[in-house]
């Protein structure tokens, strides 16, 4: 009677194989989680190294139920003038993706003009390695230097587990009074570092004037409630 040899793999192939299982939604797709969370229909971008990964992550969800169609544009200018129309017809930020240095200058007066009009945008712009921030590397350039001139608001994302809530953040910027350009600078070593934090729920903004009568009498029933209330009351509470 024969045995089959037994084989067990050597300490070095069992890490390699942990190293190499699969380790987990990467910084790029929860920007896309966050787009299907706020109900983008459409994404126009021009594709590019650096934001190639948010790039796959679109299209590896095209065709499926809610999520935004990638639109892929000649131009840059052409991209964010479309993602402008869209935010000004419905209301919600058109969006508009573009790769580092070049792709991220051509935006500017598509920018300009959607803040000086009121249009809600947001801007998710690619941008070399964060190691590469202090070198002469191609396309390296003071992006959020310079979308902050055209904007209500702009920054770069130097963690991953922040990445979801920029793009909230970015959200927010883009249509709180006075409405216009938001922009978010994700470095390709972040877009493709892997985060188990994301939003797959819509952030609500806050409805503005008086409180709804149902609101006060909740909010008075937690108070009377809760053991050590605390209200923050004032500006950005």
């Amino acid at each position: 009677m024969s045995i089959a040899p037994v084989l067990v793999p050597s300490p070095a192939a069992a890490a390699a194989a942990i190293t190499d299982a699969p380790a987990g939604p990467r910084a790029a797709d929860r920007v896309v989680e966050v787009l299907r969370a706020h109900g983008v229909r459409w994404v126009f971008g021009v594709p590019g190294a650096k934001i190639d990964p948010v790039f796959d992550a679109l299209a590896a969800v095209q065709g499926v139920a809610g999520a935004p169609q990638l639109i892929t544009c000649r131009t840059e200018q052409n991209a964010v003038f479309m993602a402008a129309a869209v935010g000004r017809l419905t209301g919600i930020p058109g969006v508009v993706l573009v790769t580092s240095g070049p792709g991220t200058a051509n935006l500017a007066t598509g920018l300009l003009t959607a803040t000086t009009e009121g249009d809600p945008v947001v801007a998710i712009c690619g941008d070399v390695s964060r190691a590469q921030h202090l070198k002469r590397a191609h396309q390296a350039m003071d992006a959020v230097g310079m979308l902050q001139t055209v904007t209500v608001s702009a920054a770069e994302v130097t963690a991953a587990d922040n990445v979801a809530e920029a793009v909230v953040n970015a959200f927010r910027s883009a249509t709180r009074e006075p409405r216009g350009a938001a922009a978010v600078v994700l470095p390709y070593d972040v877009s493709t570092t892997p985060t188990s934090i994301g939003f797959r729920d819509p952030i609500v903004p806050a409805v503005t004037g008086g409180a709804a009568a149902a609101s006060v009498d909740r909010a008075a029933a937690l108070l009377r409630a809760a053991r050590f209330p605390v209200i923050l009351a004032g500006a950005r509470s």
